[in-house]
């Protein structure tokens, strides 16, 4: 058998240890699996295109809120973003390129958001009604790092500094002014690094991203209260939305790839000779229009971005890394404005079910935790600015082999192939061979051909050179490879 290898679009072609072509599928250790298809859960949309969402957690469970570039909104239970926006709403300014972007996070009962037109905003669950200021201070980027709101990118009194961090006082959101009592304060962290992209939040220590660095901060207490110590020089992030992190583990895109920062201190390229170059060939709009989200029930993080074919400001690509296996695939054919991780209610009434369509090519059983409340995965808002989540059929799938030769130093003739899929009767699948006579030749795509009531796909395709493509349409549990049978020929 011809196993399905990692994604491997930098590498050649001819005996790749892997592929160059892995779409609409999960990575797994050995194969891959189906990918969830988006479907949007609510009936109306946001005024304006999605530029933030935060999931919170409560003693009666999690709430969604979101932010275009007028309003902030918190989803109420029949899953319809509702204003709550302080009187007045918020500024239409541009804070990256020609994207707004809201920062979230949360600190005790208050939600607190952040997009450096306005100023920083607070919403104390079960008192408010809507979002008022914190305080008299603007941000582009917010965290909590062990008790203390920190930000980053602000504007004081219409002064902007670029690269300043700056810290709320101990367990208390709304005090500001620096302060050896309180332990408020702030650190420029000069130098030639850029700007602030990112700041990651964490129980004992918080990780600073710039353009051109990476710092961690680490509380000392009095006098200093935090020093901030340098991870890495000249990698930082590229993309400030490009920034994603789980556990112990951040993701990112720098300027020559993507890596994983581990324990805020071990840096680890993970897209070097796999999808480096054809992400940067692929990339089709400016860095602003990235982000990110992780889904811990597959072990993913994913980017979502412009790619080739894409119209207008909507995002077409997604490019997917298993963490837990380190390996990558792709996502084509998508129609997303934003993603991030967030949480859904449940579907508890079969009304309900009506929106995911054909039970019969869910990736999961409707037993599955997958459609419970509360459950935080993979979401984000399409071109309609309607909230969703990546729980709809199976997209379909589009995986190939390395290329081979089906003879030794000879031209041959594949007469047979068997896609190893394990599916359900609502699965179809097509081989389609690819096939080229030098190393110096543009390939030729044959005819895709259906597999037969034995689960084989008759070819007769002669070449010195072939890939295999396997398309799948239909719920599948695993991808794993193809069975090939080849007959030599002649070297003409």
């Amino acid at each position: 058998m011809i196993e399905f290898g990692d994604l491997q679009a930098d590498l050649p072609s001819y005996k790749n240890s892997g592929a160059l072509v892995v779409d609409n599928v999960l990575p797994l250790a050995k194969g891959y699996k189906s990918l969830a298809g988006f479907q949007a859960l609510s009936g109306t949309g946001l005024s304006n295109a999605a530029v933030g969402l935060f999931t919170s957690f409560s003693a009666s469970g999690s709430t969604n809120y979101a932010g275009d570039r007028s309003k902030l909104y918190q989803m109420n239970s029949s899953l319809v973003f509702v204003d709550k926006s302080k009187a007045g709403g918020y500024s239409n300014s541009t804070t990256e390129n020609a994207r707004d972007f809201w920062a979230f996070t949360q600190f005790g009962s208050n939600i607190i958001a952040t997009n450096f037109a306005d100023n920083i905003q607070k919403f104390d669950e079960g008192t408010d009604s809507a979002f008022s200021d914190l305080v008299a201070l603007k941000a582009k980027y917010i965290a909590v790092i062990r008790d203390f709101v920190v930000v980053g990118y602000t504007d004081e009194s219409g002064v902007a500094y670029n690269q300043r961090v700056k810290w709320s006082g101990l367990n208390n959101s709304s005090t500001w002014t620096p302060s050896q009592a309180t332990q408020s304060g702030f650190q420029d962290i000069v130098g030639s690094h850029g700007n602030i992209q990112a700041i990651v939040g964490g129980e004992s220590a918080g990780v600073i991203f710039m353009e051109k660095a990476i710092y961690r901060m680490e509380y000392v207490g009095t006098p200093l209260i935090f020093q901030f110590v340098k991870i890495a020089d000249n990698i930082g992030a590229f993309a400030p939305k490009s920034v994603a992190s789980y556990g112990n583990m951040v993701f990112f895109l720098a300027q020559d790839g993507f890596y994983k920062l581990t324990g805020g201190q071990q840096l680890t390229p993970i897209g070097n000779g796999k999808v480096d170059n054809f992400f940067f060939d692929d990339l089709s709009s400016n860095l602003d229009g990235i982000t990110s989200a992780i889904d811990p029930n597959n072990s993913i993080v994913v980017w979502s971005y412009r790619g080739s074919g894409a119209t207008g400001t909507t995002n077409n690509k997604l490019l997917i890394y298993n963490y837990a296996v380190d390996k990558w695939s792709t996502g084509s054919g998508q129609d997303l404005e934003f993603i991030a991780s967030a949480s859904q209610e449940a579907f508890t009434t079969l009304e309900s079910l009506d929106v995911l369509g054909d039970l019969d090519n869910l990736p999961k059983s409707l037993d599955s935790y997958f459609y419970k409340e509360g459950i935080v995965g993979l979401a984000g808002f399409n071109s309609e600015n309607k909230f969703g989540k990546f729980i709809a059929n199976s997209l379909s799938a589009t995986v190939d082999t390395t290329e081979f030769e089906g003879a030794d130093g000879k031209r041959s003739t594949l007469i047979n192939c068997r896609p190893i899929v394990d599916g359900t009767s609502n699965t179809s699948v097509t081989v389609t061979p690819i096939t080229r006579q030098s190393q110096l030749d543009t390939t030729t795509t044959g005819a895709a051909t259906s597999t037969n009531d034995t689960g084989t796909c008759p070819l007769r395709s002669t070449s010195r050179y072939h890939r295999i493509r396997v398309n799948v349409t239909g719920n599948f549990n695993t991808l794993s490879g193809v069975d090939i049978e080849a007959r030599p020929e002649g070297g003409r």
